[in-house]
């Protein structure tokens, strides 16, 4: 019988872990992988690698003699409560996430459109360096350089500190 991968691969997709193992003593979060042999250390990783609907968790026996022992009720409902507010928490994180993601581009995108230009019916500014400032301050004029520094004050408030190699204005 000659088994196609697609059927391999839909074979393994229905594959589910019956039981999974936890140990305070010798399992590990990062290597565990839930087995017998490699336990995960705490019940939370346990849910986090296996997902909903939760399959049989086994933690360490507290009776002499047995080493694994199914994961009380009380335990596992307060595991899945904490399981659940993470799992709300991470989503939101994502939504918020997204959301400023959406703004920083509506913020571009406005950006673009903005277009600065210059007052034709006043005098023609005299183009100066930062150092100058000060010697021509009746004066209109027109300064270039890179920003420095960008703050902002609120929502509509900035204050940008640029710089042209002979100072800061």
């Amino acid at each position: 019988k000659v088994e196609t991968m697609a059927g391999v691969a839909e074979g393994m997709a229905k594959l589910v872990l019956a039981e999974v193992y936890t140990s305070e003593s010798k399992g590990s979060d990062e290597t565990g992988d839930g087995s017998k042999d490699k336990p995960f250390k705490t019940t939370m990783q346990a849910m986090r690698k296996t997902g909903e609907p939760f399959p049989s968790i086994f933690v360490d026996s507290k009776t002499e003699g047995e080493v694994y022992e199914p994961i009380s009720n009380a335990q596992k409902k307060k595991m899945t409560k904490l399981y659940q507010q993470e799992m709300r928490k991470q989503s939101k994180k994502a939504d918020v996430e997204s959301d400023k993601a959406e703004r920083r581009e509506k913020n571009l995108e406005d950006a673009k459109k903005i277009v600065i230009e210059e007052d034709k019916t006043l005098p023609a500014p005299k183009e100066i360096k930062i150092r100058d400032t000060v010697k021509n301050r009746v004066v209109r004029v027109k300064v270039s350089g890179w920003v420095h520094e960008c703050r902002r004050q609120g929502k509509n408030l900035m204050f940008v500190v640029l710089r042209d190699g002979t100072g800061f204005l």
